[in-house]
């Protein structure tokens, strides 16, 4: 019998949503039965090969894409066997866009072991809620009440940065998200990618220094309310980190299903292809990089010095059989002098300071 492979994160993807949001340039499909059927069948087979190649998964996330646009019938079918797959513990989360949540995809999560939720929101103001299109008039401090009765471990996508939004409004948006009264939020800086609708009407992202006043004005407010940065855009109460985030952020393997997904095993990091024809053809057309040695070590740095708490030196070492601290003398020396890094009880890590310009420090040591 062959041996089952130890790989603690499942990454799924449903690339269907009823209407393309400006920002967006994810793997997507405007939501059509037909091809949501034809999609399902698919991704299926992928799921039921799991049951025999993997053992049980501690994190299974499903993003998109809106997976909360499907139908229950069709959410049962994915979750009846992901059901077999999650470990005891496992923190099972699924994305889920505002106006979709009701009372029986509640009860179905909560039935199927569906333990974490991620709320779209991306900001309470009406006009930036216009100008992307997502203005559906909800009351969101009933809908997070609706949740919690099912489910207690929430997250909220928020995004700043929009044309002409002051720090004021930021920071009722903030507040807002406080007056919900739950444990984690995602909040990221509107980029404005080739691929989307924004890019196509000349939107412009907000300059460098704005959104560094509007990021440095996040990471203090939400502190003063008991938030901890785990990542550079991820903040949550204390032992509320998303398990799937860490295991991400931290550069170790996952497994990853459906059209676009990206995942990371054996060595090899790779993507499925993002058409559609190609998947329901049964044709996954997976893009593939062997890492090496080298590539392997910038994964590394990439990965874990997003993290607020950077990495355990002595991880390091053991992994690449090297001396962290002799290898990059003089980088680090230059770092901590300008106090960009800390060490701190066998961590290395960037201060407040260096993760503003993270991308600055990474190219020191790639």
């Amino acid at each position: 019998m062959k041996r089952k492979k130890k790989i603690n994160s499942l990454y799924i993807h449903i690339p269907f949503c009823s209407n393309i949001c400006p920002y967006c340039d994810f793997v997507k499909l405007i939501k059509n039965d037909l091809f949501i059927k034809q999609y399902l069948n698919e991704l299926i087979i992928d799921l039921n090969k799991t049951i025999n190649e993997y053992k049980k998964f501690k994190s299974i996330y499903i993003g998109g894409g809106t997976p909360s646009i499907l139908n229950c019938n069709d959410l049962e079918s994915i979750l009846k066997i992901l059901k077999k797959v999650r470990a005891f513990n496992c923190e099972f989360t699924i994305e889920c866009n505002p106006e979709d949540i009701n009372i029986e995809k509640l009860k179905l999560f909560k039935k199927y072991g569906v333990n974490r939720i991620s709320i779209g929101i991306q900001s309470f103001d009406k006009k930036i809620l216009k100008e992307i299109k997502r203005d559906y008039g909800i009351d969101y401090y009933n809908l997070i009440s609706l949740v919690k009765k099912y489910i207690k471990n929430i997250n909220v996508d928020l995004i700043y940065g929009f044309k002409e939004q002051t720090l004021n409004d930021l920071e009722e948006d903030l507040n807002k998200f406080i007056k919900l009264n739950i444990n984690h939020l995602s909040i990221y800086s509107l980029i404005v990618d080739k691929n989307s609708i924004f890019h196509n009407n000349g939107y412009k992202e907000q300059n460098e220094d704005d959104s560094r006043i509007f990021y440095d004005y996040i990471v203090s407010f939400l502190r003063k309310h008991g938030f901890k940065r785990y990542e550079v855009s991820n903040f949550a109460k204390k032992h509320k980190f998303s398990k799937h985030n860490m295991n991400y952020w931290k550069n170790n393997e996952y497994l990853a299903l459906g059209i676009g997904a990206s995942g990371y095993i054996d060595n090899i990091r790779y993507r499925i292809s993002p058409s559609f024809k190609d998947y329901i053809k049964g044709n996954r057309i997976i893009e593939k990089e062997v890492l090496t040695k080298d590539l392997v070590k910038e994964y590394f740095f990439i990965t874990n010095l997003r993290l607020e708490d950077g990495f355990m030196i002595r991880k390091f070492n053991k992994i690449f059989k090297t001396d962290f601290l002799i290898d990059y003398k003089d980088i680090i020396s230059d770092l901590l002098k300008n106090d960009l890094v800390k060490i701190k009880n066998g961590n290395f890590s960037c201060t407040d300071k260096g993760l503003i310009i993270l991308d600055r420090i990474l190219l020191k040591f790639l």
